[in-house]
């Protein structure tokens, strides 16, 4: 009967392992699907029919109320996270529909080390947006910054580099990624890491 307690052992030490791996690979693999899912939308174009054409949205959470709803997906490191061999962190998309047209798609991201960061694309921008895409930050009557907004419109090339707006790899790295440029390789060249160097409290 002893010769049969080490193979087991090791066949559950492998097992778990293996399980370990996955639950933390898991996570930035759905979040690589996400991005892929909304790649080419074009806002003011796209209607629900053609999203529900990808077989992405046929399974994603969906809400309304009345005419308008929402597609959404939301991928985090829990495990490297209550290991703490991470700091927690998020994506998030969002797809808005509004009477079968879809309204606005939506890119969110989130650490402890950083302010939360959006890519968004809208129907009209801001008027204070001179120019596609447009940067934007949340700032507290304190100066603190709270948020950076990227906004951009239909016409812009960035629909077609949506695999770009995050780096799925953060939610299953070491230590996870403490700079923008780690975190959406999109927006490397807009210096988004300026003014934002206080890190934000959390878990």
């Amino acid at each position: 009967m002893k010769k049969y307690i080490v193979p087991t052992i090791v066949f559950v030490l492998v097992a778990t392992l293996i399980f370990i791996r996955y639950e933390i690979v898991a996570p930035a693999r759905a979040a690589a699907h996400d991005l892929e899912a909304i790649n080419g939308i074009a806002v003011g174009k796209t209607t629900e029919a053609e999203l529900l054409g990808r077989p992405a949205f046929q399974k994603m959470d969906r809400q309304c109320f009345q005419a308008d709803c929402m597609y959404h997906t939301q991928r985090t490191n829990h495990l490297l996270n209550a290991l703490h061999l991470a700091p927690f962190t998020f994506f998030v998309t969002r797809v808005a529909v509004r009477d079968g047209m879809v309204t606005q798609v939506t890119v969110f991201m989130a650490n402890r080390w950083l302010p939360a960061l959006s890519l968004t694309q809208k129907m009209a921008l801001p008027v204070e947006c001179v120019s596609s895409p447009c940067v934007k930050r949340a700032v507290l009557p304190t100066k603190a910054v709270v948020g950076v907004m990227i906004l951009f419109d239909n016409e812009s090339e960035l629909r077609y580099r949506m695999m770009e707006a995050a780096q799925p790899a953060c939610l299953s790295r070491l230590h996870g990624c403490s700079t923008y440029d780690e975190l959406m390789p999109l927006s490397k060249g807009l210096n988004l890491q300026a003014d934002t160097q206080q890190p934000v409290s959390g878990k």
